[in-house]
């Protein structure tokens, strides 16, 4: 059996859309993670955007499942979803255990178009998706050039399991071999949440105190490192993150040197523009890469807003008012 290649790594394949092709309005679904944190509840708010403003009159319904970023809860609300006959279906897999409710839902004749892609399979219509081995290389080739090749680094990823996270730590791990002086002295699977990210540096801060620099997959990681260094009274290494506003504040406040990599939530957004060209008979790509915006502390100001709140991720696709909408001042 030929070696799975995932979609990101290979050439760019064309779906003619054409069997799908219906009048609207269209019936939509969406198998999201859940509003579990700031940037989650970010993702959701570009689909309602584009379904209820962008595309305003092309839906009819719109069909919510939020997993709290559980994979099994998922497959039973894909399968509630399911029973509504969607014309299209968006999905944000949270884990293998989607593989058997995905196919199924294409073998229905169902259109997909997935976010993660977190198993096997080319039952899928398309992928809408930034490239998360290149986030964790770039991050880590970043970190690894600022020590000069030499030093310990702790390492503080997403959820295990998740895609998004493993396929980030796996280029973070390739991106690490390239520098035979640098040493991985502790990685922890801290689930996008700050406050998980925090007990983890609390406790690598008295087992690892000659740390010189620090990976973090994203801005809830990065903004617990700093916390837990500053806290403590010491200076914050080299740190890798994204673009979450209060993750910048603190890099600002403390001088930190940082790059961003920045997982935008728009692809929700684009994967809603996917399922209008699916419905419209249209070719659509398998794969689509959303861009990844980088910066460095150089570049702080252009992105941090003190006005807005700490929660924000910057990278937001959707008009000023949806922000406002969904983080009232």
């Amino acid at each position: 059996m030929a070696e799975y290649v995932r979609p990101e790594d290979r050439p760019v394949d064309w779906v003619d859309c054409t069997q799908y092709k219906k009048d609207p309005p269209w019936k939509i679904a969406f198998a999201s993670q859940g509003p579990t944190n700031s940037w989650a509840l970010m993702l959701d708010g570009h689909a309602e955007y584009a379904i209820e403003e962008k595309y305003a009159g092309l839906f009819s319904d719109y069909f919510y499942a939020g997993c709290d970023a559980k994979a099994d809860k998922q497959v039973s609300d894909v399968e509630s979803l399911l029973m509504q006959k969607p014309d299209v279906l968006l999905m944000c897999g949270m884990g293998e255990a989607l593989l058997g409710v995905t196919e199924r839902a294409y073998d229905m004749g169902i259109p997909t178009v997935h976010m993660q892609m977190p198993f096997q399979t080319e039952k899928y219509t398309s992928y809408v998706n930034t490239n998360n081995y290149e986030i964790g290389y770039k991050q880590v080739d970043w970190l690894c050039k600022k020590l000069g090749g030499e030093g310990r680094i702790l390492c503080a990823a997403g959820i295990a399991g998740v895609d998004t996270a493993v396929d980030r730590y796996r280029g973070a791990k390739d991106a690490m071999a390239k520098y035979p002086g640098i040493e991985e002295a502790a990685m922890q699977w801290v689930n996008w949440s700050v406050t998980e990210a925090k007990k983890a540096f609390e406790a690598w801060l008295p087992a690892y105190p000659d740390i010189d620099g620090i990976w973090a997959d994203g801005g809830f990681a990065a903004w617990a490192a700093i916390e837990a260094y500053s806290e403590a009274g010491l200076k914050v290494p080299p740190l890798t993150g994204d673009s979450m506003n209060g993750q910048l504040r603190l890099v600002k406040e403390h001088n930190v040197p940082f790059y961003a990599a920045a997982y935008t939530m728009a692809m929700s957004m684009d994967s809603v523009t996917m399922a209008v060209a699916i419905m419209r008979g249209e070719t659509v790509p398998k794969y689509y890469k959303e861009p990844l915006l980088e910066f460095d502390d150089s570049e702080i100001d252009k992105y941090f807003n003190p006005d807005m709140s700490d929660d924000v991720f910057m990278d937001y696709h959707y008009p000023v008012r949806w922000l406002e909408k969904q983080f009232p001042s």
